[in-house]
């Protein structure tokens, strides 16, 4: 796949609006969103991404040990702290420890079930409550977080697992499959296609939507976005990549963990965010691309000048939260809808001004 799109609107930058994205057959399945220009967003993203580089990037990975990272990213989580509004319960259900966040004002009247990112071997409910308080707030519905089972000491399918465990609990509770949303980051977006597949697979009803924030799509790591990307990139680096896929230890012939070569005829809606200066860029735009090739409605974010995951800094920056505004806004589109295809995925929709995607 070329990448011909992303320098072609490079100019974008300079502006406060989106520009639209198509197949090369004219279907519009997503939009490039602008960096916001004025002075004060511009500063806090340098200062955010500088610090990402001499703090997440340099600490994280090889040759440090894993259990050495986790306490790096468990202090640095304290610098990405929730918002208000919600309220919080710990709580053990089908022996899996999660977190319940839930809003102070309830309208959609839906469950999250939101996996955390991490490769596979960091991270946890605390780590991400920067970005899972924000959903349950902006979309009204609780957002359940498994506190999943980490490689390596539980490599696979042991965090799969646990995210079944937690689906099948929404549904004990009383949910319908189309009152429930599945997301999740990095790691724990592969997990939520690996759960909505697994539950394809077993002829079970599943959910209304998938939100997907920088999924990770390609256990192979064969993206043209690890070689373009690998100095753009303030957070990842591939030796961690590497480290996190060989201790999660997926088979490699698994259809569940390798969803750019799966049959997704059938699953959800879904919603995918990236940053364009990230690692895993092609990751989320190869698996737009299979989607739309296998009929799923599917809408694909490509946030200009943004990182892997850089909802987390919602905090700090405003871009994130907007992006975050806009993932609540498809999951309460999803409940809203109860199962019908989003408008802006349908095929043969006419728009101007469109940036094409070379497969």
């Amino acid at each position: 796949m070329s990448y011909r799109w992303l320098t072609r609107y490079s100019a974008l930058r300079a502006y406060g609006f989106s520009r639209a994205l198509a197949s090369e057959s004219g279907q519009v399945y997503g939009r490039l969103v602008a960096e916001p220009r004025d002075g004060l967003a511009v500063l806090s993203a340098g200062v955010l991404r500088q610090l990402l580089r001499v703090s997440f990037r340099a600490l994280i990975g090889p040759p440090r040990s894993l259990a050495a990272q986790r306490r790096i990213v468990n202090g640095l989580s304290w610098s990405m702290p929730g918002c208000s509004g919600v309220r919080q319960a710990q709580v053990h259900i089908s022996g899996v420890a999660l977190r319940i966040l839930t809003p102070d004002h309830t309208e959609a009247g839906g469950v999250m079930l939101y996996l955390h990112g991490g490769a596979f071997c960091l991270g946890g409910p605390v780590t991400h409550r920067s970005v899972t308080s924000r959903l349950a707030r902006e979309a009204g519905m609780a957002v359940w977080v498994p506190d999943y089972r980490l490689a390596p000491e539980h490599p696979f399918p042991a965090a799969l697992e646990d995210a079944l465990a937690c689906y099948q609990a929404i549904r004990a509770q009383g949910y319908s499959a189309r009152q429930i949303l599945l997301a999740g980051d990095s790691a724990g977006g592969s997990l939520a296609l690996a759960l909505a597949l697994t539950l394809q697979q077993r002829g079970e009803p599943f959910a209304a939507g998938l939100l997907l924030l920088s999924p990770v799509t390609d256990a192979t790591l064969s993206g043209p976005t690890l070689i373009t990307r690998q100095y753009a990139d303030p957070m990842l680096r591939r030796d961690w990549l590497e480290q996190g896929l060989r201790a999660y230890a997926a088979p490699a012939d698994s259809p569940l963990h390798n969803p750019l070569t799966a049959d997704l005829r059938g699953l959800p809606p879904m919603l995918i965010q990236v940053g364009d200066q990230e690692l895993l860029l092609a990751d989320s735009t190869r698996l737009a691309e299979r989607a739309l090739h296998c009929g799923v409605a599917c809408r694909l974010e490509v946030h200009v000048a943004r990182w892997h995951v850089f909802q987390l800094q919602a905090f700090y920056l405003r871009s994130a939260r907007q992006a975050l505004r806009s993932a609540a806004l498809f999951a309460r589109g999803r409940l809203e809808d109860r199962g019908e295809p989003c408008a802006d995925a349908v095929a043969g929709v006419a728009v101007t001004d469109v940036a094409a995607i070379d497969g």
